[in-house]
């Protein structure tokens, strides 16, 4: 993976809330803090945050491990959300076949598109009176001869534009002077992935086509994807995914306002966990839920698990859905372990789901975020690591002392105590036109800083395989 330095990004509008939320806190003793600032440098000003890096170059395997850290990708740019101190909780949701359970509305939308592709129904299958099933949805595709889904690399068209840009002034109402060619090719087109991942192979592309989905057997494909939706010869949506090791992510899906009848988010995303399914992904991955804006917390009809970011694990959203009640944060604790009330010093190296939180779990967010020693002892030991180490100074860290998902200082001060980092460790910085080699010992203050900071944010061991540019 090769990235340019982490950037710590606030901003005062959220496009999440559009700034109309009135308790935008992540803890309740945030919320009951009525004046001046909180602990820790918490500010009790609304702010969007978000803590993002530029990639140059990464295997859609390295984004795989990213995204279950709780990061996601705008083109090439990739962010995570602070959660202790933006304005909206993002958090990672997935889910697949075995969590889904059609609600009365999307199979209302399921059936209005059924007769929709394929007006006359006696081509279909027989229904048994009162029932329901998905796999009618499929069947209709296939024996449609006016809808057809178009699966193709993610690359700039003149007519996916268009409809990007009529999308975009209609729904989300941007002005259209801002919507251009360039703006939707850095969003929607450009990644950051191999060549080879970009391209596919024919097999690949093939095994998309739904008449192929229950052909195991051909060449699963890895990489960025743009389905483009065709009824009548007219392009009327595209969704815009990633094709990953573990699973399908949707990035962005685009409809023709003129066809808002037919539900077409809401249809692609059935459809595509249909294809996950049938072509053996294990997981849909929908992005970010946020359970307290109505634009974002649909995913839950989709059922599915959320992410723990400060354990990297999964829960069943049945399961924390209490402890996301206002929109706030949420740890998963255990009762009676000694880490309880401080920062979890972890470098997680799965994402395991248990089958439910057992009696002796709870939320443990107020214990290891809300008390005023954590932020004492994290300032403690950044003054540690400049003395023992000369790494940084304290105010010249470019991530947050403390922050759900970030590798707690103490962490590395172990890891330097340990020699699991240490002089000879080597580190590759791309600076002056070229890549060079550097040893941990022989970089100054502020290059240490920066590794410091690039570790806590990715893990150890993806440093070892990555390159950092210097700008």
């Amino acid at each position: 993976m090769i990235f340019s330095a982490p950037l710590y990004i606030k901003e005062r509008h959220c496009g999440y809330c559009n700034d109309t939320k009135q308790d935008y806190y992540a803890l309740e003793s945030q919320a009951k803090t009525s004046t001046g600032i909180q602990r820790g440098g918490v500010g009790r000003d609304k702010q969007s945050i978000m803590v993002g890096s530029s990639i140059t170059s990464m295997t859609c395997q390295n984004y795989d491990e990213l995204m279950n850290q709780g990061f996601r990708r705008s083109g090439s740019f990739l962010y995570k959300s602070d959660l202790l101190r933006t304005c909206c909780r993002l958090y990672t949701i997935r889910t697949s076949m075995s969590y889904f359970k059609p609600t009365k509305k999307q199979r209302k939308a399921i059936n209005k598109f059924i007769k929709e592709i394929c007006p006359d129904e006696s081509q279909l299958g027989p229904v048994v009176k009162n029932s329901f099933s998905l796999d009618r949805m499929v069947e209709a595709q296939v024996k449609s001869t006016s809808f057809k889904i178009n699966y193709g690399p993610s690359k700039f068209t003149k007519e996916k534009y268009e409809l990007y840009k009529k999308y975009q002034v209609a729904v989300h109402n941007d002005d259209p002077d801002d919507i251009t060619e360039k703006s939707f090719t850095r969003f929607l087109c450009d990644s950051p992935f191999t060549s080879e991942e970009k391209r596919g192979t024919d097999d690949q592309w093939e095994s998309l086509d739904i008449t192929n989905w229950s052909n195991n057997a051909k060449e699963k494909r890895i990489g960025p994807t743009h389905a483009c939706y065709y009824l009548h010869d007219k392009l009327i949506a595209i969704s815009v995914l990633d094709f990953l090791p573990s699973g399908v992510s949707s990035i962005y899906f685009i409809w023709d306002p003129d066809y808002a009848h037919l539900s077409l988010g809401t249809i692609s995303g059935i459809n595509e966990l249909q294809m996950c399914q049938a072509l053996g992904y294990d997981w849909y991955y929908l992005g970010y839920y946020v359970e307290d804006c109505d634009k974002m917390n649909y995913k839950a009809k989709f059922g599915g698990e959320i992410l723990d970011v400060c354990s990297e694990t999964y829960y069943p959203m049945e399961d924390v859905k209490p402890y996301l009640k206002n929109g706030r944060l949420f740890v998963i604790g255990i009762i009676g372990d000694t880490k309880q009330g401080k920062e979890l010093d972890y470098e997680a190296t799965g994402h395991t789901k248990p089958d439910s939180i057992s009696e002796v779990n709870y939320n443990a967010a107020e214990d290891i975020f809300g008390g005023v020693d954590i932020y004492a002892n994290a300032k403690k030991e950044a003054k540690k690591l400049l003395s023992d180490y000369d790494i940084g100074r304290t105010d010249e860290y470019k991530l947050p002392q403390v922050m759900p998902g970030l590798i707690p200082l103490s962490k590395i001060q172990q890891w330097l105590d340990e020699d699991i980092i240490d002089d000879d460790t080597s580190i590759k910085i791309d600076m002056f036109g070229g890549v060079h080699k550097f040893q941990f010992g022989n970089l100054n203050h502020e290059g240490r800083g920066f590794y410091v900071d690039c570790v806590r944010l990715f893990g150890l061991k993806k440093m070892k395989n990555s390159t950092m540019i210097l700008q």
